[in-house]
């Protein structure tokens, strides 16, 4: 099963982004896909997972320079860090070491330098739109 989480905080501008996607995806008939919608990443959220073979997150990435850019990846984190905020990487090392599941993962970020509002409303729908329809396709 694939599992879709779109993570970040509706009320701080563009931080919706990932939640946007999801909203959008709703509206489609995604086969053996699992939505979730969510604030942030926590440990709790493996439990929700232990039947993906394939996880993807999207969300937010502060970048002053690069606004409205899409990516696929982000760094690796190093360490594993359990605290009110957790990364990506991390729910994939909890599903591998404490689980031994494996999935394929992929990280959408959205670039932003805007947690206060949208900044502009077409660029930002755009981007909603090429996720959302990426991974209707996909």
């Amino acid at each position: 099963m694939r599992v879709i989480i779109g993570y970040g905080n509706s009320l701080r501008g563009e931080d919706a982004f990932g939640l946007d996607v999801i909203k959008e995806l709703q509206r489609l008939s995604l086969k053996d896909t699992k939505l979730i919608s969510a604030h942030q990443l926590t440990p709790e959220m493996t439990l929700e997972l232990l039947d993906a073979n394939e996880i993807i997150f999207i969300d937010t990435c502060y970048d002053e320079k690069n606004n409205y850019s899409l990516a696929c990846s982000l760094a690796q984190q190093n360490s594993l860090n359990l605290g009110h905020h957790i990364a990506p990487k991390t729910i994939i090392q909890m599903l591998n070491t404490l689980y031994d599941n494996h999935p394929d993962f992929f990280i959408y970020s959205m670039m932003s330098s805007s947690f206060d509002e949208i900044m502009d409303l077409n660029k930002y729908r755009e981007c909603v739109d090429v996720v959302s329809k990426h991974l209707k396709c996909s």
